[in-house]
């Protein structure tokens, strides 16, 4: 493992507390293991191994629109635009009852997770439900949504 790495780990941690992402705890039911992913531009990705959690989770079955599908949809049009809801889950809190079941454990202590993060089976899935529940009017008239990417 790259000694940087542990650096870059510890200014992600910080990252999500002060953006208020994430929050220490003492005691934890459940404990998940951190990864560090290198990116191709040199950087690093703390991801979070939900495995264990992933397969007790109950299956949110509300499907997620195919790609094709709404390329079809847009195709033709002359006008229309893209838009990246950027960070997307992280402005969904989870429910308190649920914030237990996200602790992970890093060097600098053990910490869950307030907001929704990526790696949990049922993010996908609970996002675009909030998604297509807000956006129900627009939709499919001049609106599609892919999780938090829009076309106008």
């Amino acid at each position: 493992m790259n000694p940087n790495y542990a650096i870059n780990v510890k200014e992600e941690i910080d990252k999500l507390l002060k953006v208020g992402f994430i929050r220490p705890v003492k005691k934890a039911t459940w404990l998940s293991p951190i990864v560090v992913v290198p990116k191709k531009n040199g950087k690093i990705r703390v991801c979070v191994d939900y495995r264990k959690l992933n397969a007790a989770t109950v299956i949110d079955a509300f499907p997620l629109p195919f790609t094709d599908g709404i390329l079809d949809a847009v195709a033709g049009h002359e006008i229309y635009s893209f838009l990246d809801g950027f960070s997307g889950y992280n402005q969904v809190c989870m429910h308190p009852n649920d914030q237990e079941k996200t602790t992970f454990v890093t060097e600098w202590g053990v910490f869950v997770a307030i907001v929704m993060i990526f790696g949990l089976i049922t993010t996908p899935t609970t996002f675009q439900r909030i998604i297509m529940e807000m956006f129900s009017y627009y939709i499919p008239s001049f609106m599609l949504t892919f999780l938090n990417d829009f076309v106008v």
